[in-house]
């Protein structure tokens, strides 16, 4: 059954479908956003009928339910994910289904999950932000499109102008010089960093703050692209972190704070990944929070298990501060041996000369043989496995910070 808006609506309204085989829910769902909603609805009680449709039609957000005849709420939206890669898909699960819906949510990329019975006005926020966040994907995927150009432009212009080179050398020195000369000594705590700059200059950067009682912030960044324009935000970038000096700032807080700094200062068509982590001096507790690069590893000392800190938020600079929102805060218990590992995305994106990337099935497959080494060392053979894996001739930046409760 297709059921379509009765309410003359633009051209450019959503296009809303929900799919489940008890009619009363899909007559329910439909009516709410009907009477609540300017979207397009388009209802099915089939599956299979539905996917047919969604072949030669559009949509904008998909609600399946769990289970259902012929074929079910998880295969119906992995299908609809190769047609449109980039629509938010909803499920809507019992409580007894719980564990197999959160389990989707990483393997076909759930925007969320739903137990019945649900709260309508709660689905109709989820909806609408399921809306406003595949917007900021799309105008992203376009400033990424417009800066992948302006990069391919500006790398020919590099390669033609011999003239540049003193400029990066003098550049790579700001550069270096805005990095800590060296990493503090804090009693119980081990911090390790490895920087592999992939040309003169690179786009990673890493620096260390002092917080209020004795707690201290640990950023890691990845500013897109390399050359002159990265060391000049490196310097930006030092300085919207170094505000936060002395303050009990979390660190959500600060990257929210960072990217108001960085919207008015970087150049245009540049944005950063950032991570920023909290740690008190005098125990293994710290706080994390994500802005657009790689999870980190958690490593535990009980049989070498590790799992990702799934933590993320969009890039600083690219909405202003109406916009943006900080990802939400991970808290983090270290025992003794514990450890942490943060990383750039250079680590996994590093290509040999096929063009295959190290990727993180190989990191995970690394991580597992050299779980049980030291921090330090645990660093160290990680970014020698990625640097190797490419020759030496990696194309970004390689960094790794790893933080250990002795």
């Amino acid at each position: 059954m297709i059921k379509s808006s009765k309410r003359v609506k633009s051209t450019s309204a959503p296009v809303i479908v929900i799919v489940d085989d008890d009619e009363m829910v899909t007559q329910s769902l439909g009516t709410y956003f009907e009477l609540e909603t300017d979207y397009d609805i388009l209802t099915f009680q089939s599956p299979v009928k539905a996917l047919e449709h969604l072949k030669s039609h559009s949509l904008d957000l998909i609600i399946a339910d769990f289970l259902m005849p012929e074929m079910n709420g998880l295969e119906l939206l992995m299908a609809v994910k190769k047609i449109y890669p980039e629509v938010p898909r909803i499920i809507l699960t019992g409580y007894a289904d719980k564990e197999n819906a959160i389990k989707a949510i990483n393997e076909i990329g759930l925007f969320q999950y739903i137990e019945k019975p649900w709260d309508n006005e709660d689905l109709k926020i989820i909806v609408r932000n399921a809306l406003n966040t595949k917007s900021l994907e799309v105008l992203l995927a376009q400033k990424v499109g417009e800066l992948n150009r302006a990069l391919k432009d500006r790398e020919a212009l590099f390669k033609r102008e011999s003239i540049l080179t003193r400029e990066l050398e003098l550049a790579r020195e700001v550069q270096r010089k805005l990095m800590p000369e060296s990493l503090p000594e804090i009693k119980g705590l081990s911090i390790v960093c490895q920087y592999c700059p992939a040309i003169e200059i690179g786009g990673d950067f890493y620096d260390i703050i002092p917080l209020v009682e004795d707690r201290i912030a640990i950023l890691l960044a990845d500013v897109t692209g390399h050359g002159i324009q990265a060391a000049l935000s490196t310097a930006l970038m030092k300085f919207a972190f170094q505000s936060f000096r002395d303050t009990d700032s979390s660190p959500a807080k600060i990257l929210a704070g960072m990217n108001s700094i960085l919207r008015l200062g970087l150049p245009q068509d540049m944005f950063v990944a950032a991570a920023v982590l909290a740690a008190s001096e005098s125990s293994g507790d710290l706080t994390f929070a994500n802005a657009g690069l790689p999870y980190p590893y958690l490593i535990r000392r009980e049989g070498g298990t590790f799992e990702k800190l799934a933590s993320n938020g969009l890039l600083l600079g690219f909405a202003d501060e109406t916009i943006y929102q900080p990802s939400d805060e991970v808290d983090i218990i270290l025992e003794s041996n514990d450890k942490l590992i943060l990383l750039t995305d250079g680590v996994t994106e590093s290509a040999n000369e096929s063009g295959e990337q190290y990727s993180d099935k190989r990191l995970i497959s690394k991580l597992r043989d050299i779980s049980q080494k030291s921090c330090r060392e645990i660093v160290a053979d990680l970014a020698a496995e990625a640097t190797g894996f490419c020759s030496e001739d990696y194309k970004d930046d390689i960094t790794l910070i790893g933080i250990e409760i002795e």
